[in-house]
This record gives structure tokens, C-alpha cells and sequence, in this order.
């Protein structure tokens, strides 16, 4: 049998990435092992010949890690860059506590425990579960299957701890926020009708000018339901359709009047609604408000949806392909408007082969050039170039006819592929070495040092947060993106409902892929 997947290595890549994705979905507590899967499921197959590792094809784990870094640039640049002022502290902080981790882990490790460097890079990515870290310590390596165990025996750990960190944070319920205060954008958005008991401007409305409340229709007191475009001011007897979050919509009803008996958007005869599937090349990478639908159309945009999260549209709102846009429009300009936008489901998954192959080319590029500090050389390599160009490009969004974007589920799709490609792989060229070294003294002390490592990295980041004033979410936020693990964000969700979990998620995610790249670089060269 073993022989047979020797001779057969591309049946072998795909039975690792088909059991692997069962064992990924088994639920260990309260997280799954996910992609993960596959890497244990690839070093166990891995580790039962040592042909296996030699007749695996040349070049397919860059390959699926250039795909996987690449959209996972597209995806976190612009938050990255749109959260770059604010955040630059935490971000520094992050910065200095991965730096002291790497620290910590090679003198513990190197001096203590007479580890080599290619041990302790692998296990130092694994603790902070990034894949792309694990590829630069292989290409750093002269035996690649080095890192590989460390980082099998670090990932585990770190799911564990993290999880333990989050737990603690959340039962935290006295934590001061001094420059975190507020809630962000809300987590789920609702829309209510409301009668207008006083006169007031609309725009004195609590939450009008914060861009946290907008109307969608509007009804006078002696006159028909129309879209709700350009309020001025409102008089008793009014009807208007607020959409924004819970609390933001109690806040602004109050300042109204009361809920209204009957709901506007019940009463479908003049205005219509409904989401649109933006898949017009033309408008990807413009805002709301340069989309025109007002003075086009008269029509207004109440909510755009982006993968399983809802937005409150406002004009400065920058918008992606295979972004569901909420239209609330006169009912006979439904059929212009829909075909404006697109709204063809075919397009959803097409990928531009010359921004793809263009965005990854300048990315390859990038990982080229590289620096000698004494016996290290430093360079981003396939893990790293292509991901900074990735956020690069994924905050120009678009040049000229070019949109670098890719629609969500298509972005998604590459993404997962390119990445049980790699972890296929690695795992499978690895296990016989895993084999050999896990099981034994050296792993245990491997795993010590890598225990230790983890505890110090992640209780400094929580705190650097709790230190700059941070709130408890955001901080659970900020601690899933240093380590970088989607279960951990997923947990630290599950365990408040608070948009800052995922904004502090998407401010050091990318950026900690980053340094702990350069890192693993230095721990290598002992």
C-alpha cells in the first residue's frame, strides 16, 4: 500500500487532502483543526515510507503557498492600511513582542536545550500558526523536513493556549478601554419604521451624521412612501425606515417619536428592495456614493454584504466584486438597476487571468531580492512576496481598467486550495522525519521550549493591549490575528458579539505574518 503511494504521488497528495478535510472537521473542545488537518494527516502518511517523501512533485507546495499568501494579501491590505494610524502602537507593540518570542525561543531552546535552528524556526511558526512562516524556515533550511516537525508540534500548543488566553480575557468583565471605548460598527444591523412625533432636521437624528443611522424610505404625513433620498426635515405624523445597529436605531427612535404599527417595507407597490450581486467589473473598487444610483436612478443603498458580514452603506464605502448590495429603488427602475450592478451569479467565480498572473508575478518578483547579515540571509521569498503584494494591490484595489480584487468566493476558493496543496506536501515529505524526532526525548523538550515560547508571546500581546488602553474585544481580536488562527477569531466570536474582535483580527494579521517571517529567518541562522 505504502509503495503503491510512492509510485503514485499525486494519489497520495489527494487521499492526505480528502482525510485530512474529514479530520479537520472533528470538533476537538470547542474548535475544529480545519486546513491543519491535512498537515497530520500528510506527516502521518508521510511516516509510514520514506520513498513516499522522495516521489511527492517538485514545486507544488510554492505553488499552493504563493496562491494561499497572495489572496490572503488581497483580503487583509485594505484594513491593514485603513487601520495603519490608529493601530500603529498595538501594531508596534505586536512587533516587539514577536521579536522578544523569537528571542526567548532560540536562547531557551539553542542554549538550554542544545536544539538546532531549523527546529526552533519550524516550532516558532508553528506557535504562531502560520503557514507561510513554516515555508520561509524550509527555504532557510538545508533539510527542509526540519522545521516541519517543529511546527507539528507547536501548532497543537498553540491552539490550546490561545484558547485558554481568550477564555481568560472574556471572563474578564472589569477591563478599562481607555482609547477603545466604543463599540465600532455594529455586528448585526436591523431596520425598524418610525412614526415621527416632533419636528426635527434629520440630520440632528442621533447616529445620522456618525454615519451609524440612515434612512431607506420615507412616507409624509399626507403623501406616498417614497425612497428616502435627501432628507430634510421631519414633522409629526412622518413615517421613516431606520437601518443600523440595535442600540443606533433605539437611540434615533427615541429621538423621533415611537415604532410604527405597520411596516414600510411590508408595502412593496411603489418602492422596492432588494440585494443585488455587484459583478460589473466596471464599479469594483469605487464607493457607494460614486456608483451614482441616486442620481441615476433615485435610488439609495441601505446595507452592503461581504462574505457573512453585513455593512451599513455610506458613500466613502468602497465596494468589491460579489458584494450583495441592498437597493431600496422605485419599483419600476428595479429591472435598470439590477442590470447596472450585474447581478450575474456566473460571474461570481471568474478570476481576471491578467491581474492574477500579473499581481503574482510582481509578487514572485518581490521575493527575490535579499540580505546577508552575517551568517543570515533575509529575504521575503515565495511566503512573503507575494502576500506584500497581495495587500499592496489589495488596497489600490483597482489601476486604470485592471481591479486587483478578486470576488469573495473566488478568493476564498484559491485561497483553500493553494493552502491543502502546501500542507499536503510539506506533511508528506516531513513524516518520516516527524517520525524519527517527535517521539523521542528531543520532542519532548522541543515541545517544552515551544510551551514556554507561546505563554511569554501571547501574554505579552495581551499586555501591549491591555497597556494601550484596549478593550477586552478588541484585544481578543488583536491576540487571534498576532497568532493568526481563523478557529481562534472564530472562538473569541463565539464569545462576544463585538465588531472590534474582528477589526483587531484584520489589524495584525498580515503584519504578523510578516515579522514573524523575518524572525524565523534569524532563528534559523543558529
Amino acid at each position: 500500500m505504502w509503495q503503491f503511494f510512492a509510485d503514485n504521488p499525486w494519489v497520495a497528495v489527494f487521499a492526505v487532502i480528502t482525510l485530512g478535510a474529514l479530520l479537520g472537521m472533528v470538533r476537538f473542545g470547542p474548535v475544529r483543526l480545519g486546513a491543519a488537518g491535512v498537515l497530520f494527516v500528510g506527516l502521518f502518511v508521510g511516516a509510514l515510507d520514506e520513498d513516499i517523501a522522495a516521489a511527492v512533485p517538485a514545486g507544488v507546495s510554492a505553488l499552493g503557498l504563493a496562491l494561499y499568501v497572495y489572496t490572503v494579501g488581497l483580503e487583509s491590505g485594505p484594513a491593514f492600511f485603513r487601520e495603519l494610524r490608529g493601530q500603529l502602537p498595538v501594531m508596534a507593540g505586536a512587533v516587539v513582542a514577536l521579536a522578544i518570542t523569537a528571542a526567548v525561543v532560540g536562547f531557551v531552546g539553542h542554549r538550554g536545550f542544545g536544539i538546532d535552528g531549523p527546529f526552533l524556526a519550524g516550532g516558532y511558526a508553528g506557535i504562531g500558526t502560520t503557514t507561510p512562516g513554516l515555508a520561509a524556515a524550509q527555504d532557510a533550511s538545508e533539510d527542509p523536513t526540519q522545521p516541519a516537525v517543529g511546527y507539528a508540534i507547536g501548532y497543537p500548543l498553540a491552539v490550546v493556549i490561545t484558547i485558554m488566553f481568550v477564555s481568560a480575557i472574556a471572563a474578564r468583565r472589569r477591563w478599562t478601554a481607555r482609547r477603545d471605548p466604543d463599540s465600532g460598527l455594529p455586528a448585526t444591523l436591523v431596520t425598524r419604521t418610525v412614526q415621527v412625533a416632533r419636528d426635527l432636521r434629520w440630520a440632528d437624528v442621533p447616529g445620522v451624521a456618525a454615519h451609524r443611522v440612515l434612512a431607506s424610505e420615507y412616507r409624509p404625513a399626507d403623501g406616498v412612501t417614497r425612497v428616502a433620498r435627501e432628507l430634510g426635515r421631519l414633522s409629526p405624523g412622518d413615517q421613516v425606515v431606520l437601518v443600523g445597529g440595535e442600540d443606533d436605531v433605539r437611540a434615533a427612535t427615541d429621538a423621533l417619536g415611537s415604532l410604527a404599527p405597520r411596516h414600510l417595507l411590508d408595502d412593496r407597490s411603489a418602492v422596492d428592495y432588494r440585494r443585488v450581486l455587484l459583478t460589473n467589473p466596471d464599479l469594483a473598487g469605487h464607493t457607494v456614493g460614486e456608483l451614482g444610483l441616486g442620481e441615476k436612478y433615485g435610488a439609495v443603498v441601505s446595507r452592503v454584504r461581504r462574505g457573512d458580514f453585513d455593512m451599513l452603506a455610506h458613500d466613502d464605502l468602497l465596494l468589491q466584486l460579489d458584494d450583495r448590495v441592498r437597493v431600496v429603488m422605485p419599483r419600476e427602475r428595479t429591472g435598470e438597476v439590477t442590470t447596472y450592478l450585474g447581478d450575474t451569479e456566473a460571474k461570481v467565480s471568474e478570476v481576471s487571468a491578467v491581474s492574477l498572473g500579473l499581481g503574482l508575478t510582481l509578487g514572485f518578483l518581490a521575493g527575490i531580492p535579499s540580505l546577508t547579515l552575517g551568517s543570515t540571509t533575509l529575504a521575503l521569498g515565495t511566503g512573503a512576496g507575494p502576500l506584500v503584494m497581495g495587500m499592496i494591490l489589495g488596497w489600490r484595489r483597482r489601476t486604470g481598467p485592471l481591479v486587483w480584487t478578486l470576488p469573495t468566493r473566488a478568493n476564498l476558493t484559491l485561497r483553500q486550495i493553494g493552502l491543502l496543496l502546501f500542507l499536503a506536501v510539506v506533511g508528506l515529505t516531513s513524516g518520516y522525519s516527524f517520525r524519527e524526532n517527535a517521539f523521542s526525548l528531543f520532542g519532548l523538550k522541543l515541545a517544552a521550549v515551544l510551551a514556554i515560547g507561546a505563554v511569554v508571546s501571547y501574554a505579552l500581546m495581551v499586555l501591549v493591549a491591555k497597556a494601550l488602553g484596549q478593550s477586552r474585544e478588541r484585544t481578543m481580536g488583536l491576540l487571534s490575528g498576532y497568532v493568526g488562527n481563523p478557529a481562534i477569531v472564530a472562538y473569541a466570536n463565539s464569545r462576544a458579539s463585538d465588531s472590534r474582535i474582528n477589526n483587531g483580527y484584520s489589524t495584525l494579521f498580515a503584519l504578523a505574518i510578516l515579522v514573524k517571517i523575518v524572525c524565523i529567518q534569524l532563528i534559523v541562522g543558529l
